[in-house]
């Protein structure tokens, strides 16, 4: 399911010494050049480990077997315990349609699920929407620097529970944004990067209070996180 998962199996499959057999790994984290030997002409038999990046964002040419787990880390947010986690869980039925439909793109493929027909037809159809499980501060202010009113009355396609829009609201005060938004600060955020959570709201109170030169030396916060 992880990138942890998937180098342990590459160098299980390593040590066996397949010959004329390339192990390639895929997963988001790694560098664009990497993703891109995927598609790189090649000879013998390729054996792709891969999360499910590439269930939906790429299309790996040339797969004639999937060994499906069954399996997906999916992050998930408590609004309760205010913490938002990556866990390992069972996907959906379309998922696992979805990773079928990966092989037999361009000859005859199998699918080989790691999973009885049994826990198939138990899982749920469909997986959550992202908004329904991640935390929802971002979104939140985000309406709110763009006058879209409130939250709650927003027309999502898929609304959030009022928990969800309530535990947003509470992280936003403990940051220090309003929760309207404030007479006399620009309708938009400065162009560029989205911000992250404490970085809009940072920018937020500076131009509720018309510190400009404080927005500006706003840049002190930054993500560095990987995308």
């Amino acid at each position: 399911p992880g990138e942890r998962e998937i180098r342990e199996c590459a160098q299980r499959l390593s040590r066996h010494g397949l010959r004329h057999t390339e192990i390639l790994p895929l997963y988001a984290r790694l560098s664009a050049a990497e993703q891109q030997r995927i598609f790189a002409p090649h000879m013998g038999r390729r054996i792709v480990l891969t999360t499910n990046v590439a269930e939906t964002s790429l299309t790996v040419p040339g797969i004639h077997y999937v060994i499906d787990s069954g399996l997906a880390r999916i992050a998930r947010y408590s609004p309760r315990s205010r913490i938002q986690k990556l866990s390992v869980e069972a996907i959906s039925q379309a998922s696992a349609n979805q990773r079928a439909g990966r092989c037999g793109r361009v000859a005859p493929g199998v699918c080989i699920r790691l999973f009885d027909e049994a826990d198939f037809t138990g899982r749920p159809a469909f997986t959550d929407p992202e908004i329904l499980r991640t935390n929802l501060a971002s979104v939140v202010l985000r309406l709110i620097e763009l006058r879209l009113g409130e939250p709650e009355h927003f027309p999502f396609i898929e609304p959030p529970d009022s928990r969800q829009l309530a535990s947003a609201r509470r992280l936003l005060f403990e940051l220090g944004a309003p929760a309207h938004h404030p007479a006399g600060a620009p309708t938009r955020p400065p162009a560029g990067r989205p911000h992250p959570r404490a970085h809009g709201a940072f920018n937020l109170k500076c131009g509720q209070y018309h510190h400009r030169r404080c927005a500006d030396r706003g840049g002190i916060f930054v993500d560095t996180r990987p995308a």
